[in-house]
């Protein structure tokens, strides 16, 4: 009788490993299958989440036919505890595994945002909180110029650079125009934080490469007259030559007399257009009407404009004017008399355009 229970129970066992062996095999399986989907779709862990209510969700959008596989794994692994709210992508081919490492990584999609070479830091800004994935930490207003271009008051300026630890009173130029990708939620101060420190890097660069030969009494100088630059020409082939061009007459104790330093000066009053007037009223912006560089830089200069205002190009020319041609490009010019005959060329232009 003994042996005969003993046998039953041995049986009993033996079933048991092969059970338990088919259960763990299937679940393997499972785990190590492509989930059901045939297209990248996107899945949301809502903060707070457990497991379960993931599982379900995952069974109700058809990602998976299952949730006992899943729920027995995560428990065995003690990893439901593990995943990270957020929006993730789940491509074709995934398996239950690959997805449940990714929740427990936190590898959200990445939303982004770009900030363009010749912006100001309120286009920037309003790109920044324009972003529906953006969280707004920053509590400020934009206001609007005449034109409707965005725009930043000077007080706001200061807070926010104050917030950067910029050293000057505003934030003007340093912002690094590039792409910059961030999870769903991600703080508005953060991404003008990682702007920042681009352009800091960038800028440090630089002015360490130029080393002794820098012609610019700063690093900061160099940012104003790169941001110039950058409003000058969208021609790569034309920034040293440009920059050449103001380099020569900051040398001589000549004016700049730059259009783009007088739009900025007219600040909410620039409605799209530049008049006589403008040229000859008075502000800290003015090159018509001040020596040297303005007190900060006008717009977002990209990393070419801030290594040619720190290598300009040599040469005669001291001033520059559009040709009017398609391509953008200037013509320069080292006398006064030739650059008022290239003048007049480009208004002939202007004037037979329809």
């Amino acid at each position: 009788m003994v042996r005969r229970l003993m046998i039953i129970a041995l049986g009993l066992l033996v079933a048991g490993a092969l059970a338990a062996g088919v259960s763990w095999h299937r679940m393997q399986t499972y785990l190590d299958s492509p989930l059901a989907i045939d297209v990248a779709t996107e899945f949301t862990i809502p903060s707070g989440a457990t497991m379960r209510a993931v599982v379900d969700e995952l069974v109700g959008q058809g990602i998976t036919d299952t949730a006992h596989w899943l729920l027995i794994d995560a428990r065995l692994n003690e990893s439901g505890g593990q995943i990270k709210a957020g929006d993730y992508i789940l491509e074709p081919g995934t398996t239950p595994r690959q997805m449940m490492a990714t929740f427990i990584a936190g590898d959200v999609k990445l939303e982004r945002v770009t900030l363009i070479e010749g912006w100001t830091a309120a286009e920037a800004l309003a790109a920044i909180l324009g972003h529906e994935a953006v969280r707004d930490d920053l509590g400020i207003a934009l206001t609007k110029r005449a034109d409707g271009t965005p725009w930043l008051e000077p007080d706001t300026h200061r807070t926010l650079a104050s917030r950067l630890d910029i050293e000057s009173a505003s934030i003007e130029g340093w912002l690094y125009p590039d792409t910059y990708r961030f999870a769903r939620g991600t703080a508005a101060s953060a991404l003008l934080a990682q702007a920042h420190a681009a352009m800091t890097e960038a800028l440090d660069a630089a002015w360490a490469e130029a080393g002794e030969g820098a012609q610019l009494e700063s690093a900061y100088a160099a940012l104003t007259l790169a941001s110039i630059i950058e409003k000058e020409t969208a021609l790569d082939s034309e920034r040293g030559q440009i920059a050449g061009v103001f380099s020569r007459r900051l040398a001589r104790g000549m004016r700049l007399e730059t259009d783009p330093t007088v739009i900025y000066g007219m600040g909410l009053n620039y409605d799209g257009n530049i008049r006589r007037r403008d040229l000859r009223e008075t502000t800290a912006y003015n090159t018509y009407r001040i020596d040297g560089l303005p007190p900060t830089p006008i717009a977002l200069p990209a990393r070419a404009s801030i290594e040619a205002a720190l290598a300009p190009v040599e040469g005669e020319a001291l001033f520059f004017v559009a040709t009017g041609d398609p391509d953008g490009s200037h013509y320069f010019s080292a006398t006064l008399d030739e650059h008022n005959e290239a003048v007049q060329r480009y208004l002939s232009k202007l004037r037979q355009r329809p």
